[in-house]
């Protein structure tokens, strides 16, 4: 538990840089942008061939969208940011806390050629591949280790936020690449937001008895609490001792944000995914 934690979150930076370039809105945490070492983004719905109501720029192949459509988005993307679509790597994920190492030897994989195994979370050292989550209210995980050149990129909903994903992610770097959190800069994507975010009362008392902090959880309706998974997210980067100042916080909220973003809470399985992108250059 971290204590004073309202007051340490305060020293994060929060923000998004918008990248309207090519036809497509993608977000930037602005910490990663001036490492000068990754790509990175967060996709909007906007510039894709989707149709309604998965309209435009869908990544989800679990949607009843085309999958030739998907496709499409996923070639649209490479081409306005600048990455290769043979080497993408898709997470395949089940709303856990697994993290895989993936290297060129897995370029393509969950998009040209097989999926993954089930995991939430992908690390990789190797700059000849580009690592994708989707996200649909989700949260998105971004780390960088600027000393041993390496990535990690997380995908955590309620479940994965629980079983702390965040943490996970880091520790999985420091297992597989020495890194040392210290040195780590870190993002949050745009996700549900704490006002947005209604769950059972129930599931509530879990994340306050999980994390030790009453101010991540509040109340709602009767039998309803709200969750504030950014701030669960953040909290498990700062345990994994990656430093505040070392953290940015996109913070804009999928639900709200309509005519930008997809939301699953929102709008149900009729509607489509953003993607999470990140690269070593």
């Amino acid at each position: 538990m971290i204590k004073e934690f309202e007051k340490i979150c305060s020293k994060a930076e929060c923000g998004a840089v918008e990248d309207n370039s090519g036809g497509i809105i993608t977000l930037n945490a602005p910490g990663l942008l001036r490492t000068g070492g990754i790509k990175h983004g967060f996709t909007s719905r906007i510039g894709g061939i989707s149709p309604k109501p998965f309209d435009s720029l869908n990544f989800s192949f679990n949607r009843a969208d085309d999958p030739v459509n998907v496709r499409k988005n996923y070639r649209i993307l490479a081409e306005k940011r600048g990455l290769d679509y043979d080497k993408l790597v898709l997470v395949n994920h089940e709303h856990g806390c697994k993290v895989l190492r993936v290297s060129k030897k897995e370029a393509g994989r969950g998009l040209t050629r097989e999926k993954l195994p089930f995991s939430d979370g992908l690390i990789t050292d190797d700059p000849e591949i580009t690592l994708v989550t989707g996200h649909a209210d989700c949260g998105s995980i971004y780390l960088y280790d600027p000393k041993k050149h390496a990535i990690g990129l997380a995908h955590a909903g309620w479940k994965g936020a629980l079983l702390r994903m965040a943490q996970r992610l880091a520790e999985s770097m420091m297992k597989e690449f020495s890194s040392d959190p210290s040195d780590m800069v870190a993002a949050l994507g745009p996700c549900i937001c704490f006002d947005c975010f209604e769950v059972d009362s129930s599931l509530g008392e879990k994340f306050k008895a999980e994390f030790g902090q009453s101010s991540i959880v509040k109340e709602g309706r009767p039998g309803k609490a709200y969750v504030d998974i950014e701030s669960v997210l953040l909290l498990q980067l700062l345990e994994a001792g990656i430093r505040p100042e070392n953290i940015s916080l996109m913070h804009r909220c999928t639900y709200e944000e309509k005519e930008l973003f997809y939301s699953y809470r929102r709008d149900g399985a009729g509607t489509g995914a953003m993607s999470a992108y990140m690269k070593l250059i």
